[in-house]
């Protein structure tokens, strides 16, 4: 039942993110065309300001209508009235839940790769060679003291979490019996708060028993920021399988479509 879920979310979405993405190749397009002509006057660098401006607002607007779109979807299917034929479905609400969750990563994870992908045709010059492009990468990994890889994965993992941070932020607001919607963005607001206030917490710990003296060396070391960032993501895994049990729960015991 879980590949037939997968199945309709895809098709259900699959059009309007061919829209996003159509419109983000478009202005890659423009603004990497405008960006390389090899023009040298005011009027002309105002312009190409100005439409560089809008191309990393449509840059900047695509990666929000993604999320915002995997958001709505789940509160639309999940806990408004559609959620009355939704649950209709033979499956099991964790079925529901981890298929809503699968394509809105996907569609995370492919709007990040086409945005930077967008952002390298257009600033980073075309004569540049791999061999300088892994330079500048290595340099910037000296820089942030923390391997592209190391950062990377801990990007995924932060962007997954966010997902089942909405979710579940959206099944506590439906606790309410009225303002759902609001209750759900202060529900949000609080668990953020919340999970901020605990992961200092738990690093404070991680720095009481390495030694504060050694803070600084820890934190200005790649084999730190490395651990560091582990540690994150081993936190944000757990919480991630968390949230997502207590959605899952929410949903099948406490869910309120009234």
């Amino acid at each position: 039942m879980l590949g037939k879920l997968l199945k309709h979310e895809w098709i259900a979405t699959i059009r309007r993110y061919a829209l996003f993405y159509l419109v983000l190749g478009a202005m890659t397009l423009f603004a990497a065309v405008i960006h390389a002509l090899p023009v040298n006057n005011f009027f002309f660098s105002m312009g190409e300001g100005a439409v560089l401006v809008l191309y990393v607002v449509t840059v900047i607007g695509v990666c929000f209508c993604s999320t915002g779109m995997a958001v709505v979807r789940f509160y639309k299917n999940m806990v408004s009235d559609e959620g009355y034929l939704t649950f209709t479905l033979p499956a099991k609400v964790e079925e529901l839940v981890l298929a809503k969750f699968v394509m809105a990563a996907l569609w995370q994870v492919v709007t990040i790769v086409l945005s930077i992908v967008s952002l390298f045709l257009v600033f980073v010059p075309g004569h540049i060679e791999l061999k300088e492009l892994a330079t500048l990468i290595s340099q910037l990994t000296e820089q942030s003291g923390m391997k592209i890889s190391v950062f990377v994965a801990l990007l995924m993992f932060s962007l997954l979490h966010q997902i089942l941070l909405y979710y579940l932020s959206i099944a506590v607001g439906q606790l309410f019996g009225t303002y759902k919607i609001l209750a759900s963005v202060i529900a949000y607001c609080a668990i953020s708060f919340i999970l901020e206030i605990v992961l200092v917490v738990i690093f404070v710990g991680v720095f009481f028993i390495v030694g504060f003296d050694e803070v600084d060396v820890f934190m200005n070391s790649v084999s730190g920021m490395t651990k560091f960032s582990f540690i994150s993501m081993g936190w944000t895994l757990v919480l991630g399988i968390v949230e997502y049990f207590i959605v899952c729960n929410l949903l099948k015991k406490k869910l309120n479509l009234a």
